[in-house]
C-alpha cells in the first residue's frame, strides 16, 4: 500500500513538473496543414523573449536550468538584432570564379559538358574566357587537364582541344560565360556595413548554375519603363546601369541571395528596423517595399498567405499575395527586379521577396529573413 502511495507522489510532482515548464515556455498553439503549419505570432514573439533573455553571448549558449546549456544553433530564436532597412533597385554584375560552359557545339571534344565551370588549365587558374582561350592555345596539339566543377564537385579530366582552320586556333568547341549581371532589390544594410539583397542567387539562365563569385559590383540604376506581369508571363522592372558607380562590392552569390560590402552613402534617409523572422511570421496582412520607378522606395500591401515552419533551407519558406491596388495596376503583381524587397510585419523585418508564380503574378514566395542574415 505504502509503495503505491509512492508512486502515487511521484507521479503527481512529475506532472507538477511538467506543466510548470510548459507554462514557463509558452509554445503556444501550432496548426498544421499539409507542409505547412500557421503559428500564432504573439505566442512566438514569448517565445524569443524568453529564449533571448537567458541567451550567453560569450558561450553562445541559451541556459536552461532544467535542460542545462543549449547551442543556439539548436533553438529557434532571434536575439535582438537591427537593420538598416532596403528597398532600392540596384544593378548587380560580378565576374565569376572559373569560367561557366553554356553549350557544346557540333565538334565540342568530349567530357565537358554544359553547366561546367572550368576552373584551370594545366594547374594554371582561369578567370575569363581570354584566359581559357590562351592556355588552350599554348598546347600547340596536345592535350591539357581540365579541373572542372560539375554539380558542386570539383574533379579532373583529360581533353584533346580541336585546330579551327578558319581562326587558326586551337578551341573546346564550346560556348562559355565568364560573368553575369542584373537588376535587383536590396533587402537590408547591417551596422557594420554588409549587405544582403535579392533573396535567391543570380543563377545562369540556360544551365541554371549558381556561378561563385570571384568579383563584383554594386550600381545605382535607373528603370525607364515596367512591363507587367500576366497569366503566364512573368513581367520585369526594365532598366540600366553604368559600371563606373560603384556603391558596394560583391563578395558572395548562394543559395539565399547576393551579399558583400555596401557604401555608407547608402544609409542617408535609411530606416533602422528591428529584425523578426520565422518566431514572428504568421499568416495577415504586411508590407513590401520595393522601388519599381528606380527613385523612390515605397510601401506595398500584401497578405501572408502560408508560413513553412519546416527547418529545410530553401529561399521559398512562405507564401504571399499582394493586395495593394497601384502595385498591381502597375505592374501586375511581382516583376523581376522586385527579388529581394523586404517584407515588414507588425513593425519588424520578417524576410524578403524572391520568386513569382508565373500564372498568378500577384502571388509570390518569400524567404526569412534568417536565412539571409545567416549567410
Amino acid at each position: 500500500m505504502k509503495l503505491g502511495r509512492i508512486i502515487l507522489f511521484l507521479s503527481y510532482f512529475a506532472c507538477v513538473i511538467f506543466a510548470f515548464i510548459c507554462w514557463t515556455v509558452p509554445f503556444g498553439y501550432i496548426n498544421s496543414l499539409g507542409e505547412y503549419v500557421y503559428t500564432a505570432a504573439n505566442y512566438n514573439e514569448q517565445i524569443n523573449r524568453f529564449v533571448s533573455s537567458r541567451y550567453n553571448a560569450n558561450t553562445k549558449q541559451v541556459e536552461l536550468w532544467w535542460m542545462g546549456a543549449v547551442k543556439l544553433g539548436a533553438v529557434d530564436a532571434v536575439v535582438d538584432k537591427y537593420v538598416w532597412l532596403g528597398g532600392e533597385t540596384l544593378g548587380f554584375e560580378y565576374i565569376s570564379d572559373g569560367v561557366l560552359v553554356i553549350a557544346k557545339s557540333s565538334v565540342g571534344v568530349d567530357n565537358i559538358e554544359a553547366g561546367d565551370v572550368i576552373k584551370s588549365v594545366d594547374g594554371k587558374a582561369i578567370t575569363s574566357i581570354h584566359s581559357l582561350a590562351e592556355e588552350i592555345n599554348s598546347t600547340k596539339d596536345g592535350e591539357i587537364m581540365l579541373k572542372v566543377r560539375r554539380d558542386g564537385n570539383e574533379l579532373t579530366t583529360k581533353v584533346k582541344p580541336k585546330y579551327d582552320m578558319y581562326s587558326q586556333n586551337y578551341k573546346l568547341g564550346v560556348w562559355a560565360k565568364d560573368s553575369m549581371n542584373g537588376l535587383g532589390t536590396l533587402t537590408y544594410i547591417t551596422q557594420d556595413g554588409n549587405f544582403g539583397a535579392l533573396g535567391h542567387p543570380i543563377v545562369e539562365p540556360n544551365t541554371n548554375v549558381v556561378m561563385e563569385v570571384l568579383d563584383g559590383g554594386v550600381y545605382p540604376c535607373v528603370i525607364f519603363g515596367v512591363e507587367k506581369a500576366s497569366r503566364g508571363y512573368a513581367g520585369e522592372l526594365k532598366g540600366t546601369f553604368t559600371r563606373g558607380q560603384s556603391v558596394g562590392k560583391i563578395a558572395k552569390n548562394c543559395e539565399y541571395g547576393v551579399f558583400g560590402k555596401i557604401d555608407s552613402a547608402l544609409l542617408k534617409g535609411k530606416t533602422m528596423i528591428k529584425v523578426g523572422g520565422k518566431m514572428t511570421i504568421h499568416p495577415g496582412k504586411a508590407t513590401i517595399l520595393s522601388s519599381i520607378d528606380g527613385k523612390n522606395v515605397k510601401e506595398y500591401e500584401i497578405e501572408i498567405i502560408k508560413t513553412n515552419y519546416q527547418s529545410a533551407k530553401t529561399p521559398k519558406n512562405f507564401v504571399f499575395r499582394v493586395i495593394d491596388k497601384e502595385l498591381i495596376s502597375k505592374t501586375g503583381g511581382i516583376v523581376q527586379g522586385m527579388s529581394g524587397s523586404p517584407i515588414v510585419q507588425d513593425g519588424l523585418l520578417v524576410g524578403a521577396v524572391t520568386h513569382v508564380f508565373v500564372n498568378d503574378a500577384t502571388k509570390g514566395f518569400g524567404t526569412y529573413i534568417d536565412n539571409m542574415l545567416n549567410e
